[in-house]
């Protein structure tokens, strides 16, 4: 894990669910760590956001997965089909997608759709990556992996300049999550599948500092869940995510 004074960077790329609502992409997080990016999911119209930042598709070479939902994949067809036949931004390089049991199988079924007809020349690798333990390394970064019931759905959790980071998939309130997100400084939650009372629950068990609510079904009041967070002895801050927010590591 490298140390010292280098910035990162974690920015909301979709912060919705399977609605289709065109301020609310579906679920994506990018995370931008000192020699290395990565995404975290890529549900429906990340690729645009990717776009509106600048980002070609040829610079993302990591994709993490935290299970087979639609909402958290969908996007990995217009991405796959970008990255061999673009004329704007030719891939040289491999893309390493990371993901739990069952990734390979799923994606023989996407790349029937997504890798039908090859270019010519193409000079790249897609590697599958099943992870079937509970941490993964991505160049000299060290990641937790963590299953989260009740879906085969997964967390992303890692340190970064003394401080711990957690991304969930999809959200319950249960000892798992809590654990999972225990004293963690920032954490970008499903907040979609889980109540405002249970949100606010899971923010007081685990004393997670600061709480960004994604995946958002519903539109979350800030001040009405600060209010009740505080009322219920949460003393850290819980921040309802929008697409494109970005929160400097």
């Amino acid at each position: 894990m490298e140390k010292g004074a280098s910035i990162g960077k974690i920015t909301l790329l979709g912060t919705g669910t399977c609605q289709l609502q065109v301020e609310r992409m579906a679920s994506s997080v990018l995370i931008d760590l000192p020699g290395l990016r990565l995404l975290f999911d890529i549900g429906r119209g990340v690729t645009l956001r990717l776009s509106q930042l600048g980002i070609k598709q040829n610079e993302i070479e990591n994709i993490i997965i935290s299970h087979f939902h639609p909402d958290h994949i969908s996007d990995l067809i217009p991405y796959f089909h970008a990255a061999r036949w673009s004329r704007i931004d030719k891939r040289t390089k491999d893309i390493h997608l990371f993901g739990p049991r069952g990734l390979q199988s799923t994606m023989d079924k996407i790349f029937a759709v997504a890798r039908k007809e090859a270019p010519p020349n193409e000079r790249f690798n897609i590697d599958i990556h099943e992870v079937a333990s509970e941490s993964l390394m991505i160049k000299n970064y060290s990641f937790d992996f963590i299953h989260l019931p009740p879906v085969e759905n997964h967390g992303l959790r890692f340190a970064f300049n003394d401080k711990m980071y957690a991304i969930t998939g999809d959200s319950a309130f249960h000892e798992q999550e809590s654990s999972f997100l225990k004293n963690v400084d920032l954490a970008i939650v499903d907040a979609g599948h889980i109540t405002d009372e249970e949100l606010v629950k899971l923010s007081v068990k685990s004393g997670v500092k600061r709480l960004v609510a994604s995946h958002l079904y519903r539109e979350i009041d800030g001040v009405k869940i600060n209010r009740l967070a505080l009322k219920n002895g949460y003393m850290g801050k819980i921040i309802i995510g929008q697409d494109l927010m970005e929160f400097t590591i």
